[in-house]
């Protein structure tokens, strides 16, 4: 086919003019965003040689905004985003990771601030309160914004990518259920921020499996560590002074070694059960120590692969492809660790 025939139909299709694909697909300049995504949608459509679209003009910038990597959870994202975009460079889409120096809701908002003018798509790792989704509904309004990790429903985002977190939380029960035994006993939450959605969805799915299968294991207490490292290790103290009995507990968030060193001083830490999320290297080293029972790992490097492909096709540079609506995990323990 000629190619004068093939702009023609790129244009006709994309319902734009003859020299508009000629500037997208020959990168002269002078396109809207919008224009240029309609032009590679069009041709993406066709079934046109891609190789025609090696490099799109213009470059995607993606911030992705995350907790601190002060938390290993997040060493670990922000290397799967990378990884990840590394990997569509021929697409011309560049991610920019931005750390909230403050993860309170004010500090949050401060580096959500101004983010829908400077870069053509925002992805959320955070915590909703109503400040947080009222800065997050603000960029929505100007470019697409996605949760990843958590979701944040009434926030205006287009998709959310990452774990089903009741089902992970189900799974856990389902653990601390059979590793308890006939016997059961009292377990600890800890969660890290109540108001991060994926943790009270992993408590929801804990408790109902709990409930349903083991009645005589019983869900003495909840408590929040705000992601302090060193507080779980307090909260467990802290609560096995009211309840000396706590034999399960199961650690959402941050700060493993803190409860992993109160079960090494305590006389009956043999008879524990703990179980937490996200294998990291320190968590990996106290499963083969036997002071970590079970992690539940979910796999980010498919969480990020998904948020880029979705933005790509969004911007018109890959075609829309069906994703699934979560990502895996696996379970580890000391043998397989």
């Amino acid at each position: 086919m000629a190619k004068t025939t093939t702009l023609e139909q790129i244009a006709r299709e994309a319902g734009v003019s003859l020299s508009t694909v000629d500037r997208v697909i020959n990168n002269r300049g002078g396109v809207s965003p919008k224009r240029e995504q309609r032009v590679l949608a069009a041709a993406h459509g066709l079934r046109l040689d891609r190789l025609s679209f090696r490099t799109p003009l213009r470059t995607v910038r993606i911030a992705f905004a995350m907790a601190s990597p002060e938390n290993p959870f997040y060493v670990g994202l922000q290397n799967a985003v990378v990884q990840e975009t590394e990997a569509l460079t021929h697409l011309n889409m560049r991610s920019f990771i931005l750390h909230f120096e403050r993860t309170t809701p004010e500090g949050i908002v401060a580096r959500l601030r101004g983010l829908e003018r400077e870069y053509d798509a925002v992805v959320v790792t955070c915590y909703a309160t109503p400040l947080i989704k009222e800065a997050l509904r603000q960029i929505s309004t100007r470019v697409p914004l996605l949760a990843f990790i958590n979701d944040l429903p009434g926030s205006g985002r287009l998709a959310y990518f990452g774990p089903d977190h009741e089902r992970s939380g189900r799974v856990v029960g389902e653990l601390m259920g059979r590793f308890l035994g006939s016997e059961g006993g009292d377990i600890l939450l800890i969660q890290g921020f109540r108001a991060m959605l994926n943790q009270s969805m992993r408590e929801q799915g804990f408790r109902a499996v709990i409930a349903e299968r083991f009645p005589r294991c019983r869900v003495v207490a909840s408590r929040e560590s705000q992601d302090i490292p060193e507080r779980p290790g307090e909260i467990l103290l802290e609560e096995m002074r009211r309840f000396p009995s706590i034999r399960g507990i199961y650690n959402m968030s941050s700060g493993s070694r803190s409860v992993a060193s109160v079960r090494r001083q305590c006389r009956d830490g043999h008879r524990m059960a703990y179980i937490t999320h996200e294998l990291t290297a320190s968590r990996k080293g106290l499963l083969k120590a036997g002071l970590i029972d079970a992690v539940i790992d979910h796999n980010n490097t498919v969480a990020a692969r998904s948020v880029l492909a979705f933005l790509a096709a969004h911007f018109g540079r890959l075609p829309q492809l069906r994703s699934e609506p979560f990502t895996p995990f696996e379970i580890y323990l000391r043998e397989n660790s």
